[in-house]
């Protein structure tokens, strides 16, 4: 897949055991990590990928008990619009 390719064998082995906890397929996890990249870029801000990580494992939770299951790109790109990201730091000029 192609966002292996710009992960080394020990993050996707996380992200790996972060998706087995959730309902999600992997595509659902990386569409959202896709576009929390670009809002974060879209803000001037950047986060590191245990924060990504961690972001949207924590979105995936709080909608995982939802029926029907909604999209985790959505919750993830409404949960920074209302909350924001606490750990995203601004890019440095």
């Amino acid at each position: 897949m192609d966002w292996k390719r710009h992960l080394n064998v020990s993050e996707i082995d996380k992200w790996v055991d972060i998706m087995l906890q959730h309902s999600f397929d992997e595509e659902e996890w990386f569409l959202a990590r896709d576009s929390l990249i670009k809002i974060l870029e879209s803000n001037e801000k950047h986060a590191d990928e245990n924060a990504i990580r961690s972001y949207i494992s924590c979105c995936a939770e709080a909608v995982g008990g939802s029926f029907p299951l909604p999209s985790l790109n959505d919750s993830v790109i409404e949960f920074y619009h209302q909350y924001g990201m606490d750990s995203a730091k601004n890019k440095k000029v």
